[in-house]
């Protein structure tokens, strides 16, 4: 069990091992990718800021800018300039770089290119001489409102200045949410402050991507535990199923028994082992019981022959003596017949023959013939004459004789005996008025020579085997016999037995 308590341990550490290094590189990946993203975004900022420099005049040269730019006709008007920045297009080049022309895409008033060479960013700058420019605060708004990459809304309203009641523009960067470029932006015109804010592509936030990434992972871990669970819930099935097989006395281990290489196989066979051993033991019990009921036949019919010859030498005296001598004999010779017989129903040696009985003649016969036992006795029968079961008809007669003879041991004054039949079963009940059966005791009853205290003793005849022969012949009819309390008062053997066992029997 260690190992395979260890091999479960290995696993499940493997799988660990796996979902970390698939996290690891899912978060990675992740973070690159929004880095790019970012830096897209910033490029873009980069890129409209400038294009509004440029077109606008206030400056004609922007080293602090990323791109390289080329100048063709650009308007000068900050409307004008506002039209240019919607007809922005973009292109990305082969060396991984990025081509941002304004205008007509047939006639652009301005290209600029951005290499992969250059990776850092000025927005401050660049705002900063956009807004603190010459141009007027109108012109200075619409330009920002006309930048698709910047979000720009009222902070403050009516801020007064604290430089001596003089009112001065002023761009401060400020960090925002998840460190972006943000900033605030006083006017001198209208001692408004804006806030700033480089606006990024509607993406599903780091913070959410990262726990999508761990809830998958521990969805994975669970899946991977419930696989482990499952294959040991499956092999604890098969155990369950070997066990069951060698409890029915049926040796062998099934195909295809998972895990081979582990405990319970060897566990199997272990158990596999057992039962050929028990099923030896048992098959010498059989067969020594069987030779030794076989060897009995010789001397028992020598002392019948005996008894008979010297019945015509001894005096009448005597005779009374040998006639109780030839009962035990013959006692003897039904006890031989009964192992016999148990014995071959237990071994499934037996070959059954069913064929159409007419139950009511059955029961019938059994009565006439055992009449000198049941003349005491009142006997009820409720066995309709037409109805026909399918049956081995030497070994239900021999069944039913024996429950009926075994009523009649205990009864005080009757005996009733009833049929039913469905679509499934037929059921023959066999009640007497004696002095029933303790609930404790009825599963007793059909052990091979067992004996109840109270009702199974030497002077009641019999030797133990006349309920389980009852019993084995019920089972070899796919059915069973039940004991429960008589509305008579004493005990009532039920015999039931399936009316689609012969089909599987002749198939």
């Amino acid at each position: 069990m260690q190992k395979e308590v260890w091999r479960l341990y290995r696993h499940l550490m493997m799988g660990c091992l796996i979902i970390l290094i698939c996290c690891y590189a899912a978060v990675e990946f992740t973070k690159l990718h929004f880095n790019a993203e970012k830096n897209k975004q910033l490029l873009y900022v980069d890129a409209e800021i400038s294009a509004a420099l440029l077109a606008t005049g206030v400056k004609t040269s922007l080293p602090e800018s990323r791109l390289e730019w080329q100048f063709f006709d650009v308007p000068q008007n900050a409307t004008q300039v506002a039209t240019l920045l919607s007809q922005k297009n973009e292109k990305r080049l082969p060396n991984n770089g990025y081509q941002f022309s304004f205008g007509m895409v047939s006639n652009p008033g301005l290209v600029g290119v951005a290499s992969e060479k250059n990776t850092y960013f000025q927005i401050e700058s660049l705002l900063k001489s956009l807004l603190l420019s010459s141009l007027s605060y109108a012109d200075k708004q619409l330009l920002l409102e006309s930048i698709p990459s910047l979000s720009i809304h009222l902070a403050v309203s009516k801020m007064k200045s604290v430089s001596q009641g003089n009112s001065v523009d002023a761009v401060v960067f400020v960090h925002g949410e998840h460190n972006d470029f943000d900033f605030l932006w006083k006017s001198n015109t209208t001692n408004d402050v804006y806030y700033i804010a480089i606006g990024h592509p509607e993406w599903l936030s780091l913070t959410f991507i990262v726990i999508s990434i761990v809830a998958i992972a521990i969805m994975a871990m669970l899946l991977l535990i419930w696989r482990e669970l499952f294959y040991l819930d499956l092999k604890r099935k098969t155990f369950e199923k070997i066990t069951r097989q060698i409890a029915q006395g049926r040796g062998g281990l099934p195909k295809g028994i998972p895990d081979s290489s582990g405990t319970l196989k060897e566990l199997a066979y272990s158990f596999d082992s057992m039962s050929s051993h028990i099923q030896r033991l048992l098959k010498v019990q059989r067969e020594m019981i069987n030779a030794i009921s076989h060897e009995l036949r010789t001397p028992i019919a020598r002392l019948r022959f005996g008894l008979e010859v010297v019945k015509d030498e001894v005096d009448d005296s005597v005779i009374s003596t040998i006639a109780a001598l030839e009962g035990d004999v013959e006692e003897l010779n039904t006890l031989v017949d009964e192992v016999l017989t148990y014995g071959k129903l237990e071994e499934g040696s037996l070959a059954l023959h069913f064929q159409s009985t007419c139950i009511a003649r059955l029961v019938r016969s059994i009565l006439d013939s055992n009449q000198a036992l049941l003349k005491h006795l009142k006997v009820s029968v409720d066995v309709p004459d037409s109805d026909m079961v399918f049956a081995d008809e030497h070994h239900l007669h021999r069944a039913l004789q024996n429950l009926i003879l075994n009523a009649s041991k205990y009864a005080t004054s009757q005996i009733a005996i009833v049929f039913s039949v469905d679509e499934e079963r037929c059921q023959l009940d066999i009640e007497d008025d004696g002095p029933g059966i303790a609930v404790e005791d009825r599963d007793k009853v059909f052990i091979p020579f067992q004996r109840l205290d109270n009702s199974r003793t030497r002077a009641s005849g019999g030797y133990g085997l006349g309920l389980a022969i009852v019993q084995r012949i019920a089972f070899w009819h796919g059915g069973a016999v039940l004991v429960d309390s008589s509305d008579l008062g004493g005990a009532k053997f039920s015999f039931i037995w399936s009316r689609n066992q012969h089909q599987n029997t002749l198939s």
